[in-house]
């Protein structure tokens, strides 16, 4: 919330807010239905003082190079359009909707994501999976209460990148009663600083900008200087070092990677030391993962167990069952029939039980007994079809695990995975020495080892939504390219992955574009959609998944769409039918790629 005061005397209506007359007081039940009320006279306040001559302090200590920033408490978006027009992306969060409307329309600029969220918790900016370069609080620190800033201050310091700057402008002097205010002092953020590994860049104090009386603030800016986090030297220990009787605990950190690649937005964050998973989640991954493993009879034991023998969660009644499923129908949203859902309930309990008894019990901390994945089982009931959605794969329990491992494996999982590949190798062909069998083929190792599959079966998965992009231009319901607006030829176009599969491996119904070909196969191809063209695309985007999907005569393929966006992007509302929610998701995804993964960014022309 920006506290750049209105007016302490205006004229209002006969319900009255603020003051209607001199000492008239008529007050609101919170201080945020307090900005809710005065979000107008806010925003011509801040035409009096510019971002610059409020953040000189934190200007000269900005990235040269285009960052990410988080702009806590954005108001009406002044210091938001000063970051991005000086070209970083921003994240301008405001509890008040009134607030945010009027910002998001007053001021516009396609580097800006406006969003509701609030201190102390940060729930949703929690959820997107981004740090940042620069975290700005603004006249904001007065509105957290004295009891919750250790831990809102915790908060902060985990979404900062390693070397990032945290800016605060405090306010002293007397508060007002009605906007929430507590009283705050620089020393006690700067012993929150200290007391978080955060050094003191530059400090200073001025008089009220305003005028007024008593009133003075205070500039503090902050940096973050070590590597942000303990979890990858931790992965990396599990990965290299630890004692191995299987590929388990290898399986099991491929299978949290892809989560967190692929289903981020099904996590729970509990608190804000742990998240929590769905237990069958893992099985579901765990056995698409495993499947090509047995069906080549590569070894994941030092023993001779040919094929699904001898490992306890490969019963040949389930794997033989379900050789009719290819890979990628083991994903969210998938419906099966009665006979398939029988066999894969029965597959995914036994994988449950192999997880909890083999690789979450033994995979814990260095030399200590205390486990890194918690899982809580749970009475499974047979269900009569399977959906596989997030009800019924934490039917069987769910997993928890630290928060700043679930975000190291989203952010550096690009880099993890090669590692675990590699020594999944190296044991396999050590297993297959011991047990005296032939040399084990590289080529054969890397196809069972590749998450996708194969080219035919990613091709397989482009099946559904190429059928109905067909069938609507055939009935000219739709048959336009959805990046230039150009009609399409039922001939000649593509389903473009709107998020290139080569950077993020996506198959979902919403991530799957029609395109012509000329735009998909010589401009865009593996490049990021920049978030300008995102926006400017966002009616024709949001158009076909409406007609596509959301109108399908099948109920089934609009409860695929919406199951998916709700599993794989993070900040999509679970139940909610929203097209506008689903590309809000989209974008905040568009950022995550930009700065985690360093997708270069294409822009049509």
């Amino acid at each position: 919330m920006s506290s750049d005061n209105p007016d302490s005397k205006f004229s209002t209506s006969k319900k009255g807010v603020g003051y209607a007359v001199p000492g008239q007081l008529f007050p609101p039940k919170t201080a945020e239905q307090w900005y809710e009320r005065n979000a107008q006279i806010y925003l011509e306040r801040q035409k009096h003082i510019t971002f610059d001559e409020i953040h000189h302090s934190l200007l000269r200590h900005l990235p040269k190079s285009p960052s990410l920033v988080l702009d806590i408490g954005a108001g009406t978006g002044r210091d938001a359009v000063g970051f991005a027009e000086l070209g970083h992306d921003v994240t301008a969060v405001e509890p008040s909707v009134a607030m945010t409307k009027l910002a998001s329309q007053a001021r516009n600029h396609p580097r800006i994501d406006w969003h509701n969220d609030r201190l102390p918790k940060l729930k949703k900016v929690r959820r997107f999976g981004l740090h940042y370069d620069v975290i700005l609080l603004s006249a904001v620190w007065m509105h957290v209460a004295p009891s919750a800033r250790k831990n809102t201050f915790r908060r902060l310091v985990s979404l900062l990148k390693p070397g990032g700057l945290m800016h605060f402008t405090l306010r002293h002097g007397p508060h007002e009663r009605l906007r929430g205010f507590w009283d705050i002092s620089l020393s006690e953020v700067q012993v929150l600083a200290r007391d978080h590994g955060l050094f003191e860049v530059e400090c200073s104090v001025a008089d009220d900008m305003l005028g007024r009386e008593g009133v003075t603030w205070s500039q503090l800016t902050l940096r973050s200087p070590g590597d942000g986090t303990g979890a990858l030297p931790l992965l990396r220990g599990i990965i290299l070092n630890d004692k191995k009787s299987s590929t388990y605990k290898l399986g099991l950190l491929r299978v949290l990677l892809q989560i967190a690649q692929s289903a981020a937005g099904i996590a729970d964050y509990a608190d804000q030391e742990r998240i929590e998973l769905p237990l069958g989640l893992f099985a579901l991954y765990w056995l698409r993962m495993y499947r090509p493993l047995l069906d080549q009879n590569l070894p994941q034991t030092p023993r001779n167990t040919s094929g699904t023998n001898g490992l306890g969660f490969a019963d040949p009644r389930h794997f033989d069952g379900l050789k009719h499923i290819s890979p990628l129908d083991l994903r969210i949203g998938i419906k099966f029939d009665a006979k398939t859902s029988n066999i894969l309930h029965a597959a995914l309990r036994n994988i449950c039980n192999t997880l909890v008894n083999m690789p979450m019990t033994y995979t814990t901390y260095p030399g200590q007994d205390e486990k890194i994945f918690v899982p809580r089982r749970s009475i499974v009931p047979k269900p009569h079809r399977i959906v596989l959605d997030k009800v019924y794969l934490s039917s069987f329990g769910t997993v928890s695990l630290p928060f700043d491992i679930w975000e190291t494996v989203h952010k550096y999982g690009t880099w993890i995975e090669p590692a675990i590949i590699s020594e999944w190798k190296q044991l396999m062909k050590r297993y297959s020495l011991r047990q005296k069998n032939k040399q084990l083929d590289s080529e054969i190792m890397d196809s069972a080892l590749r998450w996708t599959g194969t080219g035919h079966q990613i091709s397989r998965s482009t099946a559904v939504p190429r059928a109905r992009a067909l069938e609507l231009i055939n009935s000219k319901k739709f048959n336009h390219c959805v990046w230039s607006g150009r009609k399409l030829n039922p001939k000649y176009f593509d389903m473009d992955h709107c998020f290139p599969f080569s950077v993020w491996p996506c198959d979902d119904l919403w991530n799957l574009l029609p395109s012509s070909r000329s735009v998909n196969q010589y401009g865009k191809r593996d490049k990021l959609p920049s978030k300008f063209h995102l926006r400017d695309a966002e009616d024709r985007i949001q158009n076909w998944w409406d007609i596509a999907y959301k109108k399908a005569p099948s109920n089934a393929i609009k409860h695929q769409f919406f199951t998916e966006a709700s599993s794989s992007l993070r900040v999509f509302p679970e139940q909610c039918e929203s097209l506008e929610d689903v590309f809000e998701a989209v974008i905040v995804q568009q950022t995550n790629l930009k700065f985690n993964q360093q997708v270069p960014e294409w822009e049509f022309q």
